[in-house]
């Protein structure tokens, strides 16, 4: 299904529901998580964001990527060193010289890579954190146990007082 598709299906089900004859203003969630929080994945794909997985993912990085990598090109290392001894004296040894160097480039950039995607993962993760606490933050200010306009308690508190309404000295 093109974008063009799905977003028409998605604008006529939004008009359908909203000229219901039953309509009545309100808010709905489209997804509630099971308390941990992030992670879950709405019927429009929004973001969703999981600290654990991406604390797992950059620890895979970390614990198992990052150590291959490097023993991975410790290894070709040796092996292209002794066969470039092997070939001294012969074309073949400065061809491996090339190579190897070429390859320990590519080794270099790859760990630079998965380094920077394992700390963008990390930094990904205290940004969405500090912007969740932030925002929370900002709701306390409407909490009824922080505001002076609110009783004591959302269930058996009274309500903030009407404004009364406005006049114009026009007729």
């Amino acid at each position: 299904m093109s974008f063009d598709e799905e977003w028409a299906q998605l604008k006529a089900a939004a008009l359908e529901e909203h000229s219901a004859p039953a309509r009545t203003s309100g808010m709905r969630l489209n997804q509630l998580d099971g308390g941990g929080g992030g992670g879950g994945v709405t019927s429009f794909g929004g973001l969703c964001s999981s600290a654990s997985e991406k604390k797992a993912a950059a620890g895979v990085i970390e614990d198992e990527l990052e150590p291959g990598l490097t023993n991975a090109g410790d290894d070709a290392d040796t092996k292209s060193n002794t066969a470039i001894s092997e070939f001294h004296g012969w074309d073949t040894a400065q061809g491996l010289k090339h190579v190897l160097t070429e390859w320990q480039t590519q080794v270099k950039a790859l760990a630079k890579r998965i380094g920077g995607e394992k700390e963008a993962l990390r930094g990904t993760n205290t940004l969405l954190t500090g912007t969740d606490l932030h925002i929370g933050s900002d709701f306390c200010g409407i909490h009824p146990s922080q505001s002076p306009l609110y009783g004591t308690s959302a269930t058996g508190g009274s309500q903030p007082p009407v404004p009364l309404p406005l006049t114009s000295s026009y007729h």
